[in-house]
Formats: C-alpha cells, sequence, structure tokens
C-alpha cells in the first residue's frame, strides 16, 4: 500500500467538496470541478463517486439542503430568501427539492427544532466512507501496445447498446472487414448513474487491424499505449459499474499508482449473443502511471 498516494487521492477529492460547499449558489461545471480536484475529466467522474459514493450534482444538493437547514436555524430570513441564498431559482423548486431531499417543508423543520437537528445531521453525513473495505477483486497491471479500432458514438441508454454494436458489425459485414475481425471494445464516457441516460455517451469499437478504415459515420480511435490495471467481470453487463467503483476507489487508492489523462475502456471476450450472460467476460483496463510524489499526476 501507498499512503501517501491514498492520502492524496482523498484530499484533492475532499478539495472539490470544500469548493462545492463555497458554491452552493452556483453550479460549477465537471470541467471546473476536475481541475480543483487535479484529475483528468476522463476519470474525475468516477473517482469522485468511487470515494464519497454520490455524484458531484449529488453532494452539491445535499449541501445546499444542509445549509438551507443551518440559515433556518440560525436567520430569521424567509423561506424565499433561503432558497435564493443556496442557489435556487424560486422557491417552488426550492419547496420540491426540500421536501424530496428531508422528507419535510422548510416551515415545518423549522417549527421543530429537534426533527431540523436530525436532518441536518444526515444532511451533513458523506454518504460513503472511503476508508472501507468494499471487497477484493483480482487486479493485474500490465503494458498494452496501441492498436486501432473502428469506432461509432451511441448517445442514449445502455440498452441500445446492443443495436449499436450490431449496426457496426452489419457495416463489417458489408465492406467485407468482418473477416479481420480480432476484438469488441467499448469506452464507457459517462457514467449512467451520474447523468440522464439520454444524454450518456458510449463508443462501440471493433479491432480489425491496422488497416481498415472507417466508413461514413465511423471514426477511428487508438486504444492502448503503456501500462493498464485489469480487472475481469464475469456476469450481466450491470455488474460492471461495481466493478469501475473498486478499481478507481479501493485499488487505485492503495495502489500506488497514478492515473493516466487516456479513457479506460473495457474489452469484452465473447459474442454476448453466443452466451447466457451469467457466462459474459469483459475486462476492464484502467490507464495508469506509476507515481513518485503526490503532486505527480499528469
Amino acid at each position: 500500500m501507498k499512503p501517501s498516494t491514498q492520502k492524496s487521492y482523498f484530499e484533492r477529492i475532499e478539495r472539490v467538496v470544500g469548493y462545492l460547499n463555497d458554491q452552493v449558489d452556483n453550479n460549477p461545471s465537471l470541467e471546473t470541478l476536475a481541475g480543483v480536484a487535479a484529475i483528468s475529466p476522463f476519470h474525475f467522474h468516477r473517482v469522485y463517486r468511487a470515494i464519497t459514493g454520490e455524484t458531484p450534482s449529488s453532494t452539491l444538493r445535499r449541501l445546499r439542503l444542509a445549509k438551507a437547514c443551518i440559515l433556518l436555524k440560525e436567520t430569521g430570513k424567509s423561506i424565499t430568501g433561503i432558497a435564493f441564498a443556496v442557489g435556487y431559482d424560486s422557491s417552488q423548486s426550492f419547496a420540491r427539492a426540500f421536501r424530496s431531499g428531508t422528507g419535510f417543508s422548510a416551515t415545518e423543520l423549522r417549527k421543530d427544532p429537534a426533527a431540523l437537528a436530525r436532518v441536518l445531521k444526515v444532511l451533513s453525513t458523506p454518504v460513503a466512507d472511503p476508508e472501507k473495505p468494499t471487497g477484493n477483486i483480482e487486479v493485474k497491471v500490465v503494458s498494452v501496445k496501441p492498436f486501432k479500432v473502428i469506432a461509432c458514438r451511441h448517445v442514449g441508454p445502455h440498452k441500445g447498446l446492443f443495436r449499436a454494436y450490431g449496426d457496426l458489425y452489419s457495416w463489417a459485414e458489408k465492406t467485407g472487414w468482418v473477416k479481420n475481425l480480432k476484438g469488441i471494445y467499448g469506452l464507457p464516457i459517462d457514467d449512467p448513474r451520474g447523468i440522464p441516460e439520454k444524454e450518456c455517451r458510449f463508443d462501440c469499437c471493433f479491432d480489425f487491424g491496422a488497416d481498415v478504415k472507417p466508413g461514413e459515420g465511423l471514426r477511428e480511435e487508438f486504444l492502448g499505449g503503456g501500462h493498464y490495471a485489469v480487472a475481469r467481470h464475469v456476469g450481466p453487463y450491470e455488474g460492471l459499474e461495481d466493478k469501475y467503483d473498486y478499481l478507481y476507489g479501493p485499488w487505485l487508492n492503495a495502489s500506488g499508482y497514478l492515473l493516466r489523462e487516456k479513457p479506460f475502456f473495457n474489452h469484452y471476450l465473447q459474442d454476448p449473443e453466443t452466451l447466457p450472460p451469467e457466462q459474459w467476460q469483459t475486462d476492464i483496463y484502467l490507464p495508469i502511471e506509476k507515481g513518485e510524489q503526490d503532486e505527480k499526476f499528469f
């Protein structure tokens, strides 16, 4: 274990939480938060969730409601004044968010100091304890040579990925390149737990070798190059998020390695149409480099 690396990642995310606490009346972008953490936007949202157990937007909502409770307790501000003070554009949107997040209206809690104290304690508590062990998954570190893939971008719910891969395969059949198929890959750009499914981006990729040129609506990308931490997932693809969280959280923080500014990717080892879901095997590749000191990330 490398405690200094672990401390550094935790401190970077803690710095973001502190920044969000100071910015409850704003809505900082993911790029801004990644800059505060000094973590590449390729990885920031997944590191953040793996360590905190929630998305940055969820943290912001929680901190807004916590500040609202403090204002209810310590000031005589009107409910509307509190709504604007914690970043809501109307008392109506604040009222909906407050009841959804606390189970009470602001007026009810102002009249019940004991309940207000309980709610404030809950809202002030992080969702996850980063020191809590979350299991043990075998991870190996390998060197991967760069290789070219043909990629198509899918935007929308992940249940549509089978069709997207099918369209890419149909193109390969029509062009005759299907006989060169060497591997099936995927780049999960967005975390579907953090943004609306209809906005999630995912690159579907096939490796046909270096000579294949992309057709209309397709593009070439290069994966690999350098060292990767690799973990295998066996079972339905819905379970991949737990493996991502393990790699980006407990494993990374204890490994002594640092993230590189390249996307992680999945290697799907079988055609899912040939086996039942419980036998699907997926290797997850996380780009890493050896860390020499806390400050050296990129």
